[in-house]
């Protein structure tokens, strides 16, 4: 059905056919295209609209899918909170590095604007929501789909460890950005690729850290989480509603 879909380049929001149309075109039963529905729809690649009007429409599948999957896996491994810091760390300095060469005036403007709230944000509990989306900007300026899905994943499986950072930490993460935007606004991929290791090293380094860093990824947390913070669906919006636990 996917491949159907982007045969017919089909885009988020577009009403699928009947029912009976679907049946017919894949000459399956009604109990077989419902149960592909369902897979579908717990997938995120469609939604089901009730009333009239309603049925399934293509949909965009977000982070949160692959993060609940992959903790599943992880969970089983004796994942931790560092092992997705560590991932991170060694992802995104050079995704850093790709935001300076791609970036393009919106996307530095986005990220600028992420820096205000969070700076905004220090000492609250809205400290979380722009810290997180600072991460998913950054992947988008890098240019790459792939990078851009996968960062925004491990980051929002962290969100299941509840942790909150003291003020003077968040207040070393402002600076931190800010220094990166910098180094993107330049387009120097030297200094954003050594700013952004530098950002996870001090984390992943400080003995302080070490209890929360060992704490387990569990799946039916993290399950949890994907169906309890939809607002965070949309990086540009990501300014609302988090409950002040964090991590880089």
């Amino acid at each position: 059905m996917m491949r159907e879909a982007l045969r017919r380049s089909l885009v988020p929001g577009a009403r699928l056919a009947s029912e009976r149309t679907l049946m017919s075109y894949f000459e399956v039963s009604r109990g077989s295209l419902r149960e592909a529905l369902r897979v579908l729809a717990f997938l995120g690649a469609i939604e089901i609209r009730p009333g009239p009007g309603g049925g399934p429409r293509i949909a965009m599948p977000q982070p949160q899918v692959v993060g609940s999957s992959l903790a599943m896996a992880l969970q089983f491994r004796g994942a931790t909170l560092r092992t997705l810091l560590e991932a991170r760390a060694a992802m995104e300095p050079s995704i850093a590095a790709l935001a300076a060469a791609r970036r393009k005036d919106d996307e530095l403007a986005a990220l600028e604007a992420c820096t205000v709230r969070l700076e905004a944000a220090v000492g609250t509990e809205g400290f979380t929501g722009p810290n997180h989306q600072f991460h998913h900007l950054l992947a988008i300026a890098a240019g790459n789909e792939a990078l851009a899905l996968l960062v925004a994943a491990l980051a929002w499986m962290s969100r299941a460890v509840e942790w909150r950072y003291d003020q003077p930490t968040q207040e070393r993460i402002v600076r931190q950005k800010k220094a990166i935007v910098g180094a993107l606004q330049a387009r120097d991929e030297t200094r954003a690729r050594d700013l952004t290791a530098a950002m996870f090293a001090g984390v992943l380094d400080d003995p302080r850290n070490a209890e929360h860093l060992s704490a387990r990824v569990v799946w039916a947390d993290v399950d949890e989480l994907m169906h309890g913070n939809e607002e965070h669906n949309d990086p540009k919006d990501n300014a609302k509603g988090d409950t002040g636990w964090t991590s880089p």
